[in-house]
C-alpha cells in the first residue's frame, strides 16, 4: 500500500492540482490530508471541493476552524485574518459544513495518527526538541500501539525520532527515501502544498509505504504565476502573492 500525506493546501488550487497529478502517477491508494485546506490564497471553495472529490481522510487545521469560529482567528496575523474572512464568503454552505465537521485528529488503520498541529491542538507547533518530546510522551501514554504521527502546520518538511532509550532528535533530510526503524517513534511533516516555507516555492508532500516502513518526500512545480494573479485579483494582501515565489 502507498499513502499520500498532504498538508496546508491553503486555497492554492494550482499547487493542489499539480500534487494530485503527481500522486496519480505514483499510483497512490489513499490520500491523507493534515488540514488547512483554506486560508491565505484565492481558491478556497475549489480546494475543499477537490479534497472532498478525492475522498481524502482529513483532519481540521486552524484555518479550517477559523472559517466558522471567530475565536480561532485571535492568534492570526493581519494577512491571515483578512484572507480567512474573505474565504468565509467564498465557500459554499456544503464546503463550510464539511470543514466544520472535520476531527482534530484521525487514527488511520491503527497504523499512524494524523493531526494538524499537535495531538491536543490544531494551532500548536512542533519546531523544537521540547515540543517533539512532549508529543512523543503523549503518544506513549495515550496511543501505545502507534509509533508514527504525521503533522503539519509549520509548512516545512521534517522528521523527528525517539529511540528506545528516549533520545529525541530531528533527522537531517539528506536521504530520500527515508527508511523508518520499527523500534523507534516518529513525528513526520510532509511540508506544505500551497504555501511552503522552506525557501523552495514548489508544492511539498510525501508518500508513506507501511509495509516497507518507508517515506518519500516530493517537491512539485506548479503554475505559480496563475496562483499569484488570483490573489491580486481578489484584492488580498500582495504580500501573500510575493511570499509564494520566495517559499517563506
Amino acid at each position: 500500500m502507498k499513502i499520500a500525506i498532504i498538508s496546508d493546501i491553503h486555497s492554492n488550487i494550482e499547487a493542489l492540482h499539480a500534487v494530485l497529478r503527481k500522486i496519480d502517477k505514483e499510483k497512490v491508494d489513499v490520500i491523507v490530508n493534515l488540514g488547512d485546506i483554506v486560508g491565505y490564497n484565492a481558491s478556497p471553495d475549489e480546494c475543499v471541493t477537490e479534497i472532498r472529490k478525492c475522498e481524502a481522510i482529513s483532519v481540521s487545521g486552524n484555518h479550517d476552524s477559523a472559517v466558522h469560529d471567530l475565536t480561532a482567528r485571535e492568534s492570526f496575523n493581519v494577512f491571515a485574518n483578512q484572507a480567512i474572512r474573505w474565504s468565509h464568503f467564498k465557500l459554499s454552505k456544503e464546503n463550510k459544513d464539511f470543514l466544520k465537521k472535520l476531527p482534530l485528529l484521525a487514527i488511520v488503520w491503527d497504523r499512524f495518527i494524523a493531526c494538524h498541529g499537535t495531538l491536543k491542538s490544531n494551532d500548536s507547533y512542533i519546531v523544537k526538541p521540547f515540543q517533539a518530546r512532549r508529543m512523543f510522551n503523549i503518544m506513549r501514554k495515550e496511543y501505545q500501539r502507534i509509533n508514527i504521527c504525521f503533522f503539519g502546520h509549520t509548512h516545512r518538511q521534517a522528521v523527528w525520532s525517539r529511540d528506545v532509550r528516549g533520545k529525541v532528535k530531528q533527522l537531517k533530510l539528506n536521504e530520500n527515501p527515508i527508511h523508518l526503524n520499527p523500534e523507534e517513534m516518529y513525528l513526520i511533516n510532509p511540508g506544505s502544498v500551497g504555501q511552503p516555507r522552506q525557501n523552495d516555492w514548489r508544492a511539498s508532500f510525501l508518500t508513506f509505504e507501511p509495509e516497507e516502513a518507508k517515506i518519500t518526500f516530493y517537491s512539485v512545480p506548479y503554475d505559480l504565476y496563475k496562483a499569484q494573479q488570483k490573489i491580486l485579483k481578489a484584492e488580498l494582501p500582495s504580500f501573500l502573492a510575493e511570499r509564494l515565489a520566495e517559499g517563506v
